[in-house]
């Protein structure tokens, strides 16, 4: 059950950035890179490179990071514009007194004409070609978000109702068009049912067993009346090409995520103007662009190959982040695989998982997340096949719908929880270890609860030895003295039994630390330890002053 991942680095194309023989590296860089040593800007980025590493769970001790080096990211921004007629149709509820209402055929020829009609009028459209040759990239950008309008006509008519397409007729949703159900009686099973007569089925009541019912958008009829309206428009497509060549990296990373490209896309410079040309219905306009990046070397001890950490813009945003938890967490990862193989019971296995965990606050914070997506994933499914949260959580029955409903909900809740892991390392996490990790966190919370299934027995044992006892010794020796060693003797035992049999307070104090919520009930739950031994010193002392009366009336 291990899912420990192999200890090998990810970043094997890391180039030695202070090692770096690459040639290529112009005059302009190096002298960039003279001037940005010791500079207050190269601190500021040593600090956010170290705070990274620091809120990844890698001690600063344990890191060493390269001197900085300049370079800038290439960006080819594309801007593709298509020339089009659309048609949109609104079904009319109320037609208006003075509309002159066109037959199928009529609406179909008025669509046709007057889209040739407006593809022609190419006035407007060669002034907004003009307007793009001449534009910058901000102009593009903020049109490249907008649908651009030349001209718009519009009539009322007839058309076949896109709904049942002409045929006055749709699929029952009810039966899925089959015109059948499952017998509710006996849920498909037929045995000695008098309401399906051992079929498993009945008719579908709402389609009568037709599998169809009537479309309700035309009421049966087969077409609506419509307002056609033709419009000649404009629109854009961004195509984004950026390439990183980091000196002394032989490949350049050309694939980004959306983040990322957003980053770099913000801090980009853009000096020249765009070139544009005319395509068949449709304009491009391209513009060639540059960001300035900054990457480190990062050293961590016991890791032999570096990891390279690449910045972008002045407020130093990290882009193409390197898988640095993978490797940091792959302690706390081993030792809650052995933790899960060790029985549940072992209370010393438990503590040691729980101290590891709690250490790393991305870890902690994933584990209370389990609960909240738990509970709404399950009151999800409760609602979409109407049974109960407790039924599908706590019920032992194992029929297939109850074993399909948990297995879902176990995937759903991997999912949630892999996504929430991801989130809180900030993408310095591979989407595999994240799985594998949150699968056995999963797995950990629910032994939580199991501290030690034997507890209530052994309460009830000691507390009726301690009594019996007691009761014993006062008999014996009635004496006030023997009360008041009663009572001491009763709370000795309980102290006792709290610490040094059950480890219960020990392992509380541990697990307290990531104040978590399981299923409903907290964990830890001191409350039935607080029960127990409220139980044994409150007995001990009815007992020690029932013997002390008895003494004092001379009874015993």
């Amino acid at each position: 059950m291990s899912d420990a991942v192999e200890n090998k680095p990810l970043n094997e194309n890391a180039p030695d950035i202070n090692n770096s023989k690459d040639g290529a590296a112009t005059s302009e860089q190096k002298a960039s890179n003279d001037k940005l040593k010791n500079s207050p800007f190269a601190i500021k980025l040593n600090k956010t490179v170290s705070d990274i590493c620091s809120r990844c769970g890698v001690p600063i001790a344990d890191i060493k990071i390269s001197e900085p080096i300049v370079f800038n990211a290439s960006i080819t921004c594309s801007f593709v514009w298509s020339f089009k007629c659309r048609c949109t149709d609104k079904v009319l509820k109320t037609i208006p007194e003075d509309a002159t209402i066109l037959s199928i055929p009529a609406l179909d020829a008025f669509t046709q004409t007057n889209s040739k009609e407006l593809e022609k009028e190419s006035k407007k459209t060669e002034a907004f070609m003009k307007k793009l040759e001449s534009a910058s990239f901000e102009e593009e950008n903020e049109l490249s978000g907008q649908i651009v309008c030349f001209n718009r006509l519009s009539a009322v008519g007839r058309s076949k109702c896109k709904s049942c397409h002409g045929t006055s007729h749709v699929k029952c949703d009810k039966c899925n068009g089959k015109g059948k159900l499952i017998c509710p009686a006996c849920n498909g099973s037929g045995s000695n049912c008098h309401v399906c007569h051992g079929k498993g089925y009945v008719t579908c009541s709402t389609c009568q067993g037709t599998g169809k019912k009537h479309c309700t958008v035309c009421k049966g009829k087969g077409e609506t009346i419509v307002e056609r309206e033709i419009i000649y428009d404009a629109s854009c497509q961004r195509q984004l090409s950026i390439s990183l060549n980091i000196p002394g990296m032989q490949t350049p990373i050309t694939e980004f995520s959306d983040r990322d490209r957003k980053c770099i896309l913000k801090n980009a410079v853009f000096t020249d103007g765009g070139t544009g040309h005319s395509t068949a219905r449709g304009f491009t306009t391209s513009f060639v662009g540059k960001a300035p990046c900054y990457a480190v070397n990062v050293f961590i001890r016991n890791i032999k190959k570096p990891f390279y950490f690449i910045l972008c813009g002045d407020n130093l945003q990290a882009i193409c982040k390197p898988n640095i938890i993978d490797f940091a967490f792959m302690n706390e990862s081993q030792i809650l695989s052995d933790t899960l193989i060790t029985s549940a019971d072992d209370v010393e296995e438990k503590m040691k998982c729980v101290k590891s965990l709690s250490q790393k606050a991305i870890l902690a914070k994933t584990i209370r997340s389990i609960e909240g997506y738990e509970c709404e994933l399950a009151k999800k499914e409760a609602v979409n096949h109407g049974i109960t949260i407790e039924s599908l959580l706590y019920s032992s029955t194992d029929n297939a719908k109850a074993k399909m409903l948990r297995a879902k909900l176990q995937r759903d809740l991997l999912e949630s929880v892999t996504n929430q892991l991801i989130d809180n390392a900030q993408g310095y996490i591979s989407e595999d270890f994240a799985r594998n990790f949150s699968r056995n966190l999963i797995s950990f919370v629910p032994m939580l609860l199991k501290i030690n299934p034997k507890t209530k027995i052994i309460w009830a044992g000691i507390t009726l030895f301690t009594w019996l006892f007691m009761m014993f010794f006062i008999y014996l020796l009635p004496k006030y003295s023997t009360c008041f060693i009663s009572v001491i003797f009763s709370t000795v035992i309980c102290v006792f039994t709290s610490f040094a049999l059950t480890k219960n307070w020990t392992y509380y104090s541990v697990v307290s630390q990531l104040r978590l919520k399981h299923r409903m009930q907290k964990v830890p739950n001191l409350t039935a330890e607080a029960v127990n031994s409220a139980k044994l010193i409150v007995g001990s002392c009815i007992i020690c002053f029932m013997g002390a009366l008895l003494i004092r009336y001379g009874f015993i």
